[in-house]
């Protein structure tokens, strides 16, 4: 009997085991399969400081003084020694064209104004007394041929009368007469003009001669002038075109030269920026031919209008910094169209857009994610400016965020065993399934 007692207790254990174990192991296999539903999201502490809202364009160092030098005249170089790289000062000769004619134009002129400053000059200086007696002798000695001739005219008219000559005789002694008088009044209207002097209008025709041919030698001065070019103004010879000797014709290029004082750097602004930029603007320059060293610089200049065909903007930058520039140079600029120096920043994979348009983040508190409306403000590479909704501080869920709701429970990614690497909670292998690096992290 009492083996029966304990046979029949050792089956009650036995069956009260059997009962408690397929429970034990339901509650594992449950709170594994809980563990595998929260979602596992990475964090990220909200920060502040400064977010910079940058342009990046591309441009080239050029001058803002470069003229392209022609010829105004044709004939052969007499003058131009300089090569590429030298430097002229303002006014300096650079080239000289021979042109004998012109200058033989300038000596007539020259003459031609003498000679009639000489006239206008003997006008104003009134009639000498030499030449008044002169002209009274004239009128007296035909004064005097003039009564010989009434004499001869009446003698001969008697002896016609008589008969003794033809009547042809009397007719050629009138026309001598009335020659003899008219050269006698002319004689005394000389006299009277001798006497009187010069009007003023005769001087003032005058004057315009001596005028006319003062403008005729500055004229031949002129055409001269343009067969020697002189530096507009003090810069570096860039290129030649021409040698002494070689034949000049008109608008033919001769050479070029530019002011590297005034080199900037010269970029296009797209049209969806054209009306952000404005002169002092702060910019960085990073030129090609000095790699690794960026320049600070400013606008300096831009264009009031936007380029037809390309639809960019033109705007000048200057490197506040002396650098050694050369033209044609290739650089990198990026314009700083706004900065915050206190924001409140955080990745941009953490910002949602709702389907109604709004924004929202989740934070991470007490294990649970919790949403919070937010408003963005300027975007810089991967950062983005939160103007409410965020604190300093908080942690905001910046992956596995997809699919959250508001309150749901979350968990952080388990740190990484020693020698393995960190992988992303949402990190998958090719064939979308949980990376081995993801599963180890639960």
């Amino acid at each position: 009997m009492k083996t029966i007692k304990i046979a029949y207790k050792t089956a009650l254990f036995a069956a009260f085991i059997v009962v408690l174990l397929p429970t034990g192991c339901s509650h594992k296999e449950q709170d594994s399969q809980s563990r595998k539903k929260t979602p596992v999201v990475a964090v990220e502490i909200v920060n502040k400081g400064e977010l910079v809202r940058t342009l990046d364009l591309t441009g080239e160092v050029v001058p803002v003084e470069e003229i392209q030098i022609s010829s105004t005249v044709e004939g052969p170089i007499g003058f131009c020694p300089w090569r590429e790289g030298d430097r002229v000062e303002i006014g300096a000769k650079l080239v000289e064209i021979d042109r004998e004619l012109y200058r033989t134009e300038v000596k007539a002129a020259e003459a031609a104004l003498e000679v009639t400053k000489a006239k206008l000059a003997d006008m104003k200086a009134g009639t000498r007394p030499e030449e008044i007696s002169k002209a009274e002798q004239n009128v007296r000695e035909l004064d005097e041929s003039a009564q010989f001739a009434q004499s001869d005219m009446d003698r001969i008219a008697k002896l016609v009368e008589s008969g003794s000559l033809p009547g042809e005789e009397l007719e050629k002694a009138k026309v001598n007469h009335i020659g003899a008088q008219s050269k006698l009044a002319a004689a005394k209207r000389q006299l009277e003009m001798l006497e009187v002097g010069f009007t003023k209008t005769a001087i003032a025709v005058q004057e315009a001669s001596v005028k006319e041919s003062a403008a005729r030698l500055e004229l031949a001065k002129a055409r001269l002038a343009e067969c020697v070019i002189n530096a507009p103004f003090a810069g570096t010879i860039t290129r030649v075109y021409i040698r002494k000797g070689d034949m000049a014709a008109m608008k033919m290029p001769l050479m070029e030269m530019a002011d590297f004082s005034s080199l900037v750097i010269r970029c296009a602004i797209p049209e969806t920026h054209a009306s952000q930029v404005r002169v002092g603007m702060a910019a960085q320059a990073q030129l090609d031919a000095m790699p690794g060293k960026p320049k600070p610089a400013e606008i300096s200049r831009v264009y009031p209008s936007l380029d037809p065909q390309t639809r960019t903007r033109t705007i000048e930058l200057t490197i506040r910094e002396k650098v050694d520039l050369a033209p044609g140079m290739f650089g990198r600029v990026s314009v700083i169209l706004e900065s915050v120096p206190d924001a409140i920043t955080v990745p941009v994979q953490a910002v949602i857009v709702t389907p109604a348009g709004g924004k929202v983040a989740f934070v991470a508190v007490e294990g649970k994610a919790v949403q919070r409306k937010i408003q963005t403000g300027i975007e810089e590479g991967d950062r983005v400016q939160i103007l409410s909704g965020l604190k300093p501080g908080e942690k905001v869920i910046v992956s596995g965020q997809e699919n959250l709701k508001d309150g749901v429970e979350i968990r952080l990614p388990a740190p990484p065993a020693e020698g393995q690497s960190k992988s992303k909670p949402d990190e998958k292998s090719p064939e979308g399934k949980p990376s081995k690096a993801g599963e180890d992290g639960k």
